[in-house]
């Protein structure tokens, strides 16, 4: 989400879009020069931090009747003279330990009214756990911040200690002319006109895996195991391997890691590629790499289940995730709408 001026902050609220554990709403009263005032916004501002990041808007208010609540009704403007942008930078580093790094704060004029703002704080996730102001250490909950068990503590701190490998999916189609391998020998009659060639066209669709790093340090070894539905999957590439049945759905299960093949040499005329022994490819932090690339059946719009994954990646914890692939289907078709515009 990228908020850069009062127009964005009015299409929130048009929108009604409602806080989550990446977004949360202020009204201007949430930023007062009181103790009480100053260890709220440490525990709001490093649950973010321990959690997986996010954007605090310090100038929006919020509906009061239970059935909006979390909804966004209004701009409740910030007294940039009472209340500055250097003020609040100050509050967050001194009472919050350690300090996070790369908090950026966003003074928005309104335009309307001379002096008056709204703040966006834009929050990165941590790599290690952050203490408020209270001496505790909190997260974010649905829509707002609740204090950590020291077990959770823990994980945050261990977060620089290994390879953390999340997974993303990217749905790729390709159509191509088929073409005849056998050239058809036709007969030419001069005194009749010829009939068009109908060419036929494939769609090839195909699933690429990426494994993104999200750890403070890199992953020599990962490995990861694919459940997915078979009837998503080419018949011709993954008949061999065996289905499993899962919530009466039938499933097979795919291996991927992050090693890589180079080209030794390439045998001409033929084009037949050598290659040298397979090596694993380490992935650095807050870096991607491809790890595998699925064939898919031709037509998507049948498709429907979950995908399932495990992953393995050095002394890490293992890891589990799941996606439905119509999530996947819809961010495919809204790159393709946005690249056609």
């Amino acid at each position: 989400m990228k908020i850069q001026d009062i127009s964005d902050i009015e299409n929130l609220i048009l929108n009604q879009v409602e806080e989550n554990v990446h977004l949360d709403y202020k009204a201007a009263d949430a930023l007062q020069k009181t103790a009480g005032i100053k260890k709220e916004v440490s525990k709001d501002i490093s649950a973010f931090a321990n959690s997986d990041g996010g954007i605090v808007i310090y100038g929006v208010k919020e509906f009061t009747e239970s059935a909006k609540k979390h909804l966004p009704e209004k701009i409740d403007p910030i007294d940039r003279n009472l209340i500055s942008k250097e003020w609040l930078e100050q509050v967050i580093n001194s009472n919050i330990s350690p300090r996070i790094d790369g908090i950026k704060i966003t003074p928005i004029s309104i335009h309307t009214v001379k002096d008056k703002v709204v703040y966006v704080v834009e929050i990165p996730k941590s790599n290690t756990a952050h203490q408020a102001g209270d001496q505790r250490y909190y997260k974010r909950f649905n829509f707002v911040s609740v204090a950590m068990y020291d077990y959770e503590i823990r994980d945050i701190m261990n977060r620089k200690k290994f390879p953390r490998i999340e997974l993303s999916f990217e749905i790729e189609q390709y159509t191509s002319e088929v073409k005849s391998m056998f050239p058809i020998t036709q007969t030419f009659n001069f005194n009749q006109p010829q009939r068009q060639t109908e060419k036929k066209f494939k769609t090839t669709n195909t699933l690429s895996i990426y494994g993104r790093n999200n750890g403070g340090i890199y992953a020599d070894y990962v490995n990861c195991f694919l459940e997915i539905p078979a009837s998503m999957l080419d018949d011709n590439e993954y008949n061999h391997i065996d289905t499993f049945d899962k919530d009466g759905i039938a499933y097979k299960k795919i291996y991927c890691d992050n090693t890589i093949r180079e080209i030794k040499e390439v045998i001409t005329p033929m084009n037949i590629f050598k290659y040298w022994p397979s090596r694993y490819d380490p992935i650095l932090p807050d870096t991607n790499l491809r790890l595998k690339t699925i064939k898919l059946k031709s037509d998507l719009s049948k498709f429907s289940g979950t995908i399932f994954w495990s992953i393995n990646a050095d002394n890490a914890p293992k890891t589990l995730g799941q996606i439905d692939f119509a999530y996947i289907e819809k961010h495919r078709r809204q790159e393709t709408e946005e690249s056609n515009e």
